[in-house]
């Protein structure tokens, strides 16, 4: 019984230290769970079971503004070297990281983090977390989490909340064992090769086309990151469908559309060329650059693989909708140039981890300048 004591004495004098240093222990969690190689993703939300088990609503506002904090630097920073007004910047990342956390504190981490789940356009929902929490769970896991979330925030007894919370992930990563089901296999379909062109240089945007071309075999399928040529750029076009036709190559080309920024997947093939196909088109972007406040219309694949472009990785919502369509596997395709040199393609690469966790089905991702993906064949590996 006195080590039981002593443990539980030590839990909450984590959870309840000096506010001084809550906010920084936070803040180096998220850190670590973001950006440390081969760290899960998990320890960036361990702030918000913190949260959870404090009664104080200052305590609670603390470790909750340590994650948001993260999140809202990364969109700072992006926007910063976008060109964007440093102190309007600034002061609109303070606000919302201090609106977010407010939030969590006044009405509790499930119910918030449940309102925010149709809100596509607000990145880094805690419930990403899900597939580390109930892997194999399918979507219906996301509910069940927010559930027990509120629930167990609904307890008077801080000790109670923290057993709760704990037996929970337990269970939860054991349960397939415990019962004798087998744990869900992936999903089958394509699968993808991660080829690394981060060497590749060129002085103009079509030298560094013909340069990239040039990694592409005959007969092969390829999927590049994102933006590598706009949807206006007529030359550009032209290059990419004398490349597939003599190559005999598929490529599913990174296209920003010239009016709106919106981030495009384009069909470049002999079948489709010269009038490339848009095989999908991102509905959430960045609002005000990228997207607006509604979801955007445009083609979404209705096969193997899914899509989702940039941002779109970091929005919960996103990812629901897409898992809805049951895809074989799904492809991220980024440009994250203008966040350089925070590495936030390690950060998608540890989301898309927990939802190949949750649901089971494969993702791979395709950074512009840095990787594409070349589709396997059936009996082994591009050599």
């Amino acid at each position: 019984m006195a080590i039981t004591t002593h443990i539980w004495d030590m839990f909450t004098g984590i959870g309840h230290m000096n506010r001084t240093f809550i906010l920084p222990v936070s803040a180096t969690l998220v850190c670590i769970g973001f950006f440390a190689p081969g760290v899960n993703f998990a320890v960036a939300v361990v702030p918000f079971i913190f949260a959870i088990c404090a009664n104080d609503r200052v305590i609670k506002f603390l470790w909750v503004a340590g994650y948001f904090g993260w999140v809202a630097a990364m969109s700072c920073w992006g926007l910063l070297n976008l060109g964007y007004p440093a102190a309007a910047v600034i002061l609109a990342g303070m606000l919302s990281t201090c609106l977010v956390a407010l939030l969590y504190a006044r009405l509790g981490v499930g119910l918030v983090s449940f309102l925010l789940l149709p809100i596509h356009f607000i990145p880094g929902n805690p419930l990403l977390v899900a597939g580390s929490v109930l892997p194999g769970a399918g979507l219906q896991g996301i509910i069940v989490v927010i559930l027990i979330v509120i629930l167990v925030e609904d307890l008077s007894r801080t000790w109670l909340r923290a057993v709760i919370l704990l037996l929970t992930i337990i269970f939860g990563n054991t349960w397939h064992d415990l019962t004798g089901h087998s744990r869900p296999e992936m999903a089958e379909g394509p699968r993808y090769q991660t080829l690394d062109i981060a060497d590749l240089n060129a002085v103009t945007e079509y030298g560094y086309n013909d340069a990239l071309e040039r990694q592409m075999r005959s007969g092969h399928s390829y999927i590049t990151g994102e933006n590598l040529i706009r949807s206006d750029d007529a030359g550009a076009v032209a290059q990419w469908c004398r490349s597939v036709r003599a190559r005999n190559i598929t490529v599913y080309l990174g296209v920003q559309d010239a009016e709106t920024g919106q981030g495009q997947v384009w069909e470049f093939s002999d079948k489709t060329c010269p009038a490339p196909d848009i095989t999908y088109a991102a509905r959430t972007g960045i609002p005000g650059l990228t997207g607006g406040v509604w979801l955007m219309d445009g083609p979404q694949s209705s096969h193997a693989p899914a899509f989702l472009a940039c941002f779109e990785a970091f929005s919960l919502w996103r990812w629901t909708e897409v898992l809805q369509l049951r895809p074989q596997s799904i492809v991220t395709i980024a440009n994250d140039h203008w966040t350089e040199p925070l590495p936030v393609g390690r950060l998608r690469r540890k989301i898309g981890a927990q939802f190949e966790r949750l649901l089971s089905v494969r993702v791979f991702h395709a950074e512009a300048r840095k990787t594409m993906l070349v589709m396997v064949p059936e009996q082994g590996t591009i050599q």
